[in-house]
């Protein structure tokens, strides 16, 4: 028999055991497979983190990257995040750095310890969220808001951050107009006939225009840097943004996450997981709650969620509390 095929029927004979015998994960090391862009990726990591401090177990590394597969620590400082989630964890580490588990391949076949996660941690963490937005209640000792302060960008992507808010933003706004999110926004239907998914930029424009006369501006997107900047040029905005080809697509969204975190406000699309997870954590952990919609009506919206709520009306009438 072929090597190939031993290994083959080896992981089948481990994922028969784990699935029927192995259901406690206790003590086991957890091995992710997150779905989505970076923020979706992000709640499946609470998700994750959730269930290992529930269940005293471990997660190995996860993978990230949009083009390319990437790791955690590749984008974020591991050693701070385990810091961090160590209070959390009676001073254990909860990260386990792939190379340091995986150094070889074979021992993953044979090692009981190392075990698929076979919970929808997408799900997971949809169940928690229709619970908070219903009661408008975040629970202090949530493990998502234990998570966000744990996330610091590796040394170099931090030092491009402060760079950018060094001479404070004042205003930082995420601009959905990239092909994927056109294409989403045809498929997305709302019963809110003023709650729009897709606004274009004419219409972002107009509206920012009657909100403030500040010239500067930050915008984040991901396609078309340069056809919106030369746009906002001839409505003499003064405006910058942060993209790098030579980075990972997911390291620049997470990069433009925090400069967007730090801007003195910040105007995003209520159903954009990327603009309601940066209110989140503005609100949260940099004690900053202006943060604001675009897509509701003819004029720019004041949250009041703290990020919660994905329909548009909700995310302005509907006040969250974390107690």
């Amino acid at each position: 028999m072929s090597t190939f095929k031993i290994k083959k029927n080896l992981l089948k004979m481990r994922h028969y055991s784990l699935k029927f015998f192995l259901k406690n994960y206790s003590n086991k090391y957890l091995i992710l497979r997150l779905k989505g862009g970076l923020c979706n990726k992000l709640y499946c990591l609470f998700s994750a983190c959730d269930i290992a401090l529930k269940q005293n177990a471990f997660i190995v590394e996860p993978d990230f990257g949009w083009t390319n597969r990437i790791l955690f620590s590749d984008i974020y400082d591991i050693e701070y995040f385990n810091e961090v989630m160590s209070k959390y964890n009676n001073g254990k580490t909860l990260m386990i750095a792939k190379d340091k588990i995986v150094k070889n391949k074979f021992l993953k076949f044979f090692s009981l310890k190392l075990i698929d996660n076979d919970i929808d941690l997408w799900n997971y963490s949809e169940k928690e969220l229709k619970i908070e937005r219903k009661s408008g209640v975040i629970s202090s000792e949530s493990t998502k808001l234990k998570v966000i302060e744990a996330l610091r960008l590796k040394p170099e992507y931090e030092n491009i951050v402060e760079e950018y808010v060094s001479n404070r933003v004042e205003i930082a706004i995420q601009i959905r107009t990239e092909s994927d999110w056109t294409k989403h926004a045809k498929f997305l239907q709302v019963s809110d006939k003023e709650e729009s998914v897709f606004v274009n930029l004419d219409k972002v424009m107009n509206m920012l225009q009657a909100l403030s006369k500040s010239k500067s501006l930050f915008f984040t997107s991901g396609e078309n840097h340069h056809e919106i900047k030369s746009y906002l040029e001839k409505l003499n905005y003064n405006s910058n943004y942060f993209f790098d080809p030579k980075l990972e697509y997911e390291i620049n969204a997470a990069i433009n996450f925090e400069i967007c975190c730090r801007a003195s406000a910040f105007i995003g699309n209520s159903r954009s997981s990327y603009s309601s997870l940066i209110s989140l954590k503005r609100a949260f952990l940099l004690d900053n709650d202006e943060s604001f919609i675009y897509n509701y009506g003819n004029e720019i919206h004041r949250r009041i969620d703290k990020g919660l709520q994905t329909v548009a009306y909700e995310s302005i009438s509907k006040k969250t509390i974390v107690s």
